[in-house]
C-alpha cells in the first residue's frame, strides 16, 4: 500500500463507479443458446486492471458489480461471489499486463484481456455448477445444459468485452501516469 497516491485512489474510485453505472446500461441479446444481456462492466474490469494493476484495479473492478448487486434485490445474494469473480478477472489482466512494462504493447494489452475474461468465465460456470449441482440438487444433465449454455453466451459477451476493452486501453494508457 505504500504506492497508494490520491490519484491512484481516485482512479480506484472512478473505476468502481463505471462498473456498477454500466451494470444498469445494458443491451439485451438473443442467442441461440438464450437470451442475455450485454453491458461495459466486463470493459471496465478489465480496463481497471490493465491501467491500476492487479491489486488496485482488482478491488475497484470488484467494488463497484458488488455494490451493483447488493442495490438489486435480485443479485443481492450473489455480491460476495462477484466481488472474488471481478476481482480476479481484473487481477488475472493487471498481472499479466504488468508483468513486463511496456504500456505501449498491443498483443500484451489483448492477451491480457483475454486471460482475464476467460478467469471471469470459468469462475462463473464452477459457480454455476456448484449453485446447481450442489445446493439445488439439479441432475448432472440439467446442470451441465445449463453450464453449456452460459458458457456459449459468456464467451459472446467476453469477446465483445475483449475487444472494447484492447481498444479503449491504447489511449487511456497513454493519457494516465501514475508515476
Amino acid at each position: 500500500m505504500k504506492n497508494l497516491t490520491t490519484k491512484k485512489l481516485t482512479y480506484v474510485a472512478l473505476f468502481a463507479a463505471l462498473t456498477f453505472v454500466s451494470n444498469y446500461l445494458q443491451i439485451p441479446m438473443v442467442t441461440p443458446f438464450g437470451n442475455t444481456r450485454f453491458h461495459l462492466g466486463n470493459v471496465f474490469c478489465l480496463l481497471s486492471g490493465i491501467i491500476l494493476g492487479p491489486l488496485y484495479g482488482g478491488l475497484a473492478a470488484g467494488l463497484g458489480p458488488a455494490l451493483f448487486d447488493l442495490f438489486d434485490p435480485i443479485y443481492f445474494t450473489s455480491a460476495p461471489t462477484t466481488f472474488i469473480n471481478k476481482f480476479a478477472m481484473a487481477a488475472v489482466a493487471g498481472y499479466f499486463f504488468y508483468k513486463k512494462i511496456d504500456r505501449e504493447n498491443k498483443a500484451r494489452i489483448v492477451i491480457a484481456s483475454i486471460l482475464g475474461q476467460l478467469t471471469y468465465i470459468i469462475l462463473y460456470l464452477v459457480k454455476t455448477f456448484i449453485e446447481d449441482y450442489y445446493v439445488l440438487n439439479l441432475t448432472k444433465v440439467a446442470t451441465m445444459t445449463e453450464i453449456t449454455q452460459k458458457a456459449s453466451v459468456s464467451l459472446v459477451n467476453g469477446i465483445i468485452s475483449v475487444i472494447f476493452a484492447s481498444i479503449l486501453a491504447i489511449p487511456i494508457l497513454k493519457a494516465v501516469k501514475f508515476e
